[in-house]
């Protein structure tokens, strides 16, 4: 417990220490890079399904060059040359999958490759809606949103679970997760995301808030961070592993610990689209 709290305490340090700095060109870009490359090898090691170098190399290179798409198209608009090469891209990486399948003598099944193809697009792409939320109106705020209704989400459902847990959730997925956990994610996860809105408010008098937006963000980002928590517990049970990895003392790895982000920030992300919590005021 003790090095679980510290390594909590580290990781909001880290994370007050991005939003300080999220301003600077491609800074928040970078870390979501590093974050998505890092969650995706810890899965494809994890499940043993990649033994292929340049197979793992493509699919880290994918990962590392989604979260980067938004400001190439600031730069570059979107047009035949852009689009041209996007998909060039794509089709580079369903070759490369392929040949290594050829070239395996059937060392990879198509089951195999198939996973490795999906979370090479799923972590990455989720991970980098944080990118793309933070260009929409409400920039910082939106960053907030997205990481604290997600672990505001996960400390809800620890204490509620501990407290009054007595009916499993999920109990063939998710043992230790119960009825009355899922109800403290969702109520924790609604209330952070009233307090951010609230207090962006008071702070940035350049924005208005939409609170029935705000409202929709908590309670199924809240949601959504359970979902995530159970995506990452479906490949762990599946794989026979209790953790990603070791990287954070008493958490496990990237993913062990970002697995609440992980759809929660495409979520928040899609509503912000539509319906900004933080709007400016014209």
């Amino acid at each position: 417990m003790k090095s679980r709290i510290i390594s909590s305490i580290i990781i909001v340090a880290l994370f007050l220490v991005l939003i300080f700095c999220a301003h600077i060109p491609f800074v928040l870009n970078a870390v979501i890079a590093v974050l998505g490359a890092a969650a995706l090898y810890e899965t494809l090691i994890v499940t043993k399904y990649i033994e292929s170098k340049a197979l793992m190399g493509v699919s880290l290179f994918i990962s590392v060059l989604i979260p980067f798409i938004s400001p190439i198209l600031k730069i570059v608009p979107i047009n035949k040359l852009v689009s041209t090469s996007i998909i060039s891209v794509i089709f580079v990486y369903i070759l490369v999958v392929f040949i290594s399948m050829l070239v395996s003598k059937e060392k990879f099944s198509l089951e195999h490759l198939s996973f490795v193809f999906l979370m090479t697009v799923i972590i990455p792409c989720f991970f980098s809606t944080i990118v793309f939320s933070y260009g929409m109106s409400g920039g910082i705020m939106n960053i907030f949103l997205i990481f604290l209704c997600a672990w505001g989400s996960d400390t809800g459902g620890y204490i509620f679970g501990r407290l009054f847990g007595r009916h499993q959730f999920a109990p063939k997925i998710s043992p230790k997760k119960t009825v009355e956990g899922v109800i403290g994610c969702i109520v924790s996860a609604f209330s952070v995301s009233m307090i951010i809105a609230y207090v962006g408010g008071i702070v940035f008098d350049t924005f208005t808030v939409n609170y029935l937006a705000a409202a929709i963000c908590g309670i199924f980002g809240g949601m959504c961070a359970i979902l995530g928590d159970l995506f990452a517990s479906v490949i762990k049970r599946s794989f026979g592993v209790k953790d990603f990895g070791s990287i954070i003392p008493g958490h496990g790895g990237i993913m062990d610990r970002f697995d609440s982000i992980l759809f929660t920030a495409p979520f928040i992300y899609i509503v912000l689209s539509m319906l900004p919590v933080f709007e400016a005021v014209q």
